[in-house]
């Protein structure tokens, strides 16, 4: 005869829906009855049936993963691998798949959104951008779907789960950083303001510039789309920059071989910081120095926090603050002008 949750729960000494919530893993059952229920069931060799589990709660056990606009960028950008691996890394512990959407517009995505909800494919969702004015984050609210954000949210801040870095404080925290190398002309490159996270960092720059008492120049700070013309009019000002800090690392390498090409050897030149410390971060010439956001740590707590929210709906909003850290490499040094 087969093993049931009745059999594990009465040699554990607990009630059936004890022995459900810890094929759950939920968080409201101690981590010593989860201990005890489990070792029963490795005794009696009990495999929990997910698919029943799911049909029995209307749960499908998946949740959807919404990238930004779906171009090639997006997709060569190693932030969203890791942090797809960090979510995969927790969906995994708790038997949950994945499920990617993509569009190549905001309103293309919202159809599939809500051709997947409809369709009941997944329980709830993680966005891995944040933008304002976004319709999908209007349809998951008005629609009371579960949803959270890596990233700071532009709507219904208080409502929303979201997991990001304080990047206000990280954009600061780097241009002091400048500044206490001898750096008082410091410009920033690759600053898409349109989307959340650039803006806040950009933002911390400023301060960190207006709290030095050097002046903010608005001239200094160019878009993702900067060309080798932008760099050069900024490198022939009369006071030109002598560090740089760039919106990500993958902007990093081909504005490093723009300056090679005006013939600027970096760092006796310009000094770079950068972030998201990804591996192609130490591979540059000079090795860059960038700032770790913990990209995996991003994706695993949204996954967490989504996932806790699907398995008990009165779970409370949280906004979880991931640690920032500067790894100083080669291509940060003392200005010397």
């Amino acid at each position: 005869m087969a093993v049931t949750i009745k059999d594990i729960a009465k040699r554990a000494n607990v009630a059936t829906s004890t022995v459900s919530r810890v094929i759950q893993d939920s968080p409201k059952i101690s981590e010593a009855t989860k201990a005890r229920v489990r070792k029963e069931m490795k005794a009696l060799g009990y495999e929990p049936n997910f698919s029943a589990q799911s049909l029995a709660n209307k749960m499908t056990q998946s949740i959807g993963i919404i990238m930004p606009e779906a171009d090639v960028a997006v997709f060569q950008n190693p932030f969203f691998l890791e942090s797809i691996r960090g979510i995969s890394d927790l969906a995994n512990e708790k038997n949950f798949t994945m499920a990617i959407v993509t569009a190549r517009t905001d309103e293309e995505l919202l159809v599939r959104v809500k051709m997947m909800t409809r369709a009941n494919r997944v329980d709830g969702f993680i966005v891995l951008y944040s933008k304002p004015e976004d319709p999908v984050i209007d349809y998951f609210h008005n629609e009371k779907i579960p949803y959270t954000v890596i990233g700071k949210p532009q709507q219904y801040v208080s409502e929303t789960t979201h997991v990001d870095n304080d990047n206000f404080q990280a954009g600061k925290d780097v241009a002091q950083y400048l500044i206490q190398l001898g750096h008082d002309s410091i410009a920033y490159v690759g600053a898409d303001v349109s989307r959340t996270v650039h803006k806040e960092r950009v933002r911390g720059y400023q301060a960190a510039l207006e709290e030095a008492n050097i002046s903010v120049d608005e001239t200094f700070i160019l878009d993702p789309n900067f060309s080798i013309t932008d760099l050069e009019s900024l490198f022939h000002r009369s006071i030109p920059p002598t560090a740089l800090i760039v919106g990500d690392d993958m902007h990093a390498l081909p504005l490093q071989t723009m300056l090679s090409q005006l013939g600027f050897s970096l760092p006796e030149a310009c000094s770079l910081v950068s972030f998201n410390n990804l591996s192609l971060a130490e591979m540059l010439n000079p090795p860059l120095t960038s700032v770790d956001i913990d990209i995996f740590k991003l994706g695993y707590q949204a996954a967490k926090s989504l996932i806790e929210k699907i398995l008990d709906p009165k779970e409370m909003t949280k906004h979880i603050i991931v640690p920032h850290r500067i790894v100083e490499r080669a291509s940060s040094i003392r200005n010397s002008r």
